[in-house]
């Protein structure tokens, strides 16, 4: 049974409000950020029913040896809370990969792939964001240039094969 019309609106609002709450926080700490656009958003609510990244937020640049900061939220449209879901981060061109099964093995080997949070992962309430941070450490021999970062969202599934339900891709600069 298609979810209420009135019932989408409410999750559109909702999210709405919390990625003009982010982009305020980004844009204040001099941060790149992007969200969804009310068609990406319809679009979304209307082929999913499960947690989805909404924004997310990062430091556009740093030198070889730094690091780039990166946030991001999940929003849960479902009308039970989701629990152990993780954010799976990693370098590469991943993006251009339709497939997630492929696309998670696009690396840049020379960067870490960061997972977090920690056991037993992030749970998210019906109808409410949660938001992860990363500290992504650039390697010493990185070269000057830009650099594709992904954020794959995943449930686990303790003793059988996780759930994967939405991805991001977020682009900066070394030098």
């Amino acid at each position: 049974m298609a979810e209420p019309r009135k019932t989408k609106a409410k999750h559109a609002e909702r999210i709405k409000q919390e990625v003009e709450k982010r982009r305020t926080e980004a844009e204040k700490n001099g941060e790149q950020f992007t969200s969804l656009t009310d068609d990406q958003l319809q679009k979304k609510l209307r082929r999913t029913r499960s947690p989805m990244i909404v924004w997310q937020s990062w430091t556009g640049s740093t030198t070889p040896g730094g690091v780039i900061n990166y946030s991001l939220g999940i929003y849960n449209p479902d009308p039970t809370t989701w629990v152990w879901l993780f954010v799976h981060l990693f370098v590469g061109a991943a993006n251009m990969v339709a497939d997630p099964n492929d696309a998670v093995v696009a690396v840049d080997s020379r960067f870490p792939r960061l997972t977090a949070p920690d056991f037993a992962g992030l749970s998210v309430d019906p109808g409410k964001t949660q938001s992860l941070s990363f500290s992504l450490p650039i390697p010493g021999n990185a070269e000057p240039t830009d650099y594709l970062g992904n954020s794959f969202l995943f449930h686990s599934v303790w003793h059988d094969t996780g759930q994967y339900l939405d991805r991001s891709l977020f682009v900066f600069k070394v030098g």
